[in-house]
């Protein structure tokens, strides 16, 4: 089965299929193979990137995808073979959907987003009460979060905003929010429709007007991520404003680590592939058996001792 997930992100690359395997020919760097039936999908994130009829070809006589973002990195549009998804399988789960089933995939995703809004607030050894919220058993998403936000935001004194707020923030923090939320929503969003999923379908977000509900439940873990790597940015640069971040999101969020077992680690976009790779097959399974989501508790940040 195809596995593998090419992100191009070199600006001005040249794709190219050579004895059976895809080249990527990157300026000022060493062209790079891989094998074009170990493809699932390119993901094309850069500007200036140039395919061969041949390759494009070839991509699609071995079943991969090529998905097209925007500058935003936001995707747009997609290249697959005629009558054809990724995984027909996960879209007749979407279309026909096991609603305990999917009731149980969202009870293990809230779980896991409570539990690292918990790791968290024990990070910076505030009294909280997540722990209690999930040993009760009764997950209750509206209270834990407002539990959460009041613990949180303190943390960012004179910055401190009242409250979380999603669109047109005035105040930097929540704004520097919503920038982490929008730059791991766009990783998110490439690689469900990578693995076959129609992001319009959700589990349990609705769909509205130019919505991407999938987008959002599976988010719903990975925020946390992005609100730890603010925070740290605010007690370790205190002498920085709080919108300064934006400079360095990108490098925490594709480069921090999260340990995986004791032996072995990935960078958290990786980490978000497995998660999502994990999630694609339980859809396939319908089981929760093998289902991977990122814990905060296992978070570094290694790559600064490069």
């Amino acid at each position: 089965m195809s596995y593998h997930i090419i992100h191009i992100l070199n600006h001005a690359s040249r794709v190219s299929v050579d004895r059976g395997c895809l080249v990527c020919h990157i300026p000022e760097k060493s062209p790079r193979r891989v094998p074009l039936e170990d493809i699932l999908a390119v993901i094309v994130a850069s500007k200036g990137v140039s395919f061969s009829g041949d390759c494009l070809s070839a991509l699609l006589i071995h079943n991969s995808i090529v998905l097209h973002c925007d500058h935003n990195y936001k995707p747009i549009g997609k290249t697959v073979g005629l009558h054809r998804v990724v995984h027909n399988e996960i879209l007749d789960q979407q279309i026909f959907q096991d609603i305990p089933f999917m009731k149980k995939v969202w009870d293990k995703i809230l779980l896991a987003k409570i539990s690292n809004q918990a790791y968290l607030l024990n990070y910076i050894g505030a009294k909280h009460k997540l722990w209690e919220y999930i040993r009760s058993g009764n997950l209750d998403e509206g209270n834990a979060a407002r539990h959460y936000w009041k613990i949180y935001f303190k943390n960012f004194g004179r910055s401190c905003p009242c409250s979380r707020t999603t669109r047109g923030a005035q105040d930097p923090v929540n704004g520097m929010l919503n920038y982490g939320y929008a730059v791991i929503s766009s990783l998110c969003h490439r690689l469900l429709l990578a693995h076959g999923f129609n992001t319009s379908v959700g589990i349990y977000h609705k769909y509205r007007f130019r919505s991407d509900p999938l987008v959002y439940d599976i988010m719903e873990p990975l925020r946390t991520f992005c609100d730890f790597m603010l925070l740290r940015f605010r007690q370790t640069n205190l002498r920085k404003k709080i919108d300064e971040w934006v400079k360095f999101a990108a490098k925490d969020i594709v480069f921090s680590k999260i340990n995986i077992d004791e032996a072995k680690s990935l960078s958290f976009n990786l980490a978000i592939d497995k998660y999502i790779t994990s999630f694609s097959n339980c859809f396939r399974t319908k089981t929760l058996d093998n289902l991977y989501i990122p814990s905060l508790k296992e978070i570094t940040f290694d790559y600064e001792k490069e």
